[in-house]
């Protein structure tokens, strides 16, 4: 049996993702923190020999705010070169929303016949300098008109779904019946596959841990910022259920974002804001898979759709 593995880090401004959703937030201070330590990540043995998959902000709050849709993409352009070179995929993370100044509110850009415009229109500035392979949809969501939309573009993959989960209070994330592996959508009902499309959904996979707060194990995506304990916990849980796995090869796509990892922001019962514990975590995750004499390879999340595509659809 053999794992294709992805690390995925979401550029969302600092505070964004917790307890509740701050659109709001536009501090990228843990982004900023992520990219000076990336020499030091290097020399770590995790996750050093990970191309990471940076899955960057480019939508139009930054474009009204921050006066460039592409404004992190021009901010830190110096790293992203050198992270490109040195094997790491840069990846498009919309976030749509409709915010003309601080003082408005962020409103999310839910109705898909709108999103879908707004997606026209933002593409067709970044396209111009930005040539990105996947993508992933800020707030986990997708429509069939959206999916459609990114994959006329001519994207090779999409890292969106989240499945098990739906959102609440009319949030259109549902994924509740989404496959926790790689899948072709069908073009009516975006949790169930259909025949093969030319991009390929790779799910931030899910798996049960429990957090400090928590009565019992909840579904979250696999997310190495978590406190060693915690992540630990879930992995020996995901051990078990290995045991079950039937298919010759699997995908699995890991996700945090930079102020999980940063020493500088509060501490967190559930985030270690730790770049060593985040290390520490792809470690154990490795020695679980050698322990059970399992082949993995950690990939950037296009080069794993190839490999998907080539043993599942040859």
């Amino acid at each position: 049996m053999r794992h294709l593995l992805c690390l995925t880090v979401d550029t969302d401004p600092d505070g964004l993702s917790g307890r509740v959703t701050n659109r709001q937030a536009l501090s990228f201070a843990g982004l900023k923190n992520l990219l000076e330590l990336r020499e030091e990540i290097a020399r770590q043995a995790q996750p050093g020999n990970v191309p990471l998959t940076w899955f960057i902000r480019a939508d139009g709050q930054l474009e009204s705010i921050l006066g460039s849709a592409e404004y992190l993409l021009e901010e830190h352009n110096a790293a992203w070169t050198e992270l490109k070179k040195s094997g790491h995929e840069l990846a498009w993370h919309p976030h749509l929303y409709r915010q003309s100044s601080r003082a408005e509110a962020a409103n999310l850009i839910s109705d898909p016949a709108e999103a879908e415009d707004e997606l026209e229109r933002l593409w067709a500035g970044i396209k111009q300098s930005f040539h990105p392979r996947a993508f992933r949809n800020g707030e986990g969501w997708h429509t069939p008109q959206t999916y459609a939309v990114v994959e006329r573009f001519g994207f090779a993959c999409d890292s969106t779904a989240i499945p098990g989960r739906r959102g609440s209070h009319g949030h259109p994330m549902n994924w509740e019946k989404a496959p926790n592996q790689p899948y072709s959508p069908s073009s009516a009902d975006l949790c169930t596959p259909g025949t093969t499309r030319s991009m390929l959904e790779l799910p931030m996979n899910t798996w049960h841990l429990e957090g400090p707060d928590d009565q019992c194990p909840r579904l979250r995506y696999m997310n190495p910022a978590v406190h060693p304990k915690l992540f630990a916990k879930a992995l020996r849980n995901w051990e078990n259920a290995c045991t079950g796995l039937k298919q010759t090869s699997y995908v699995w796509v890991m996700i945090f974002h930079p102020d999980e990892v940063d020493p500088n922001q509060p501490s967190d019962p559930l985030y270690s804001r730790s770049v060593h514990d985040l290390s520490a975590n792809l470690a154990a995750f490795d020695d679980t898979l050698r322990r059970l004499k399992h082949g993995f390879e950690w990939l950037t999340i296009s080069d794993a759709a190839a490999g998907w595509r080539s043993v599942h659809e040859a």
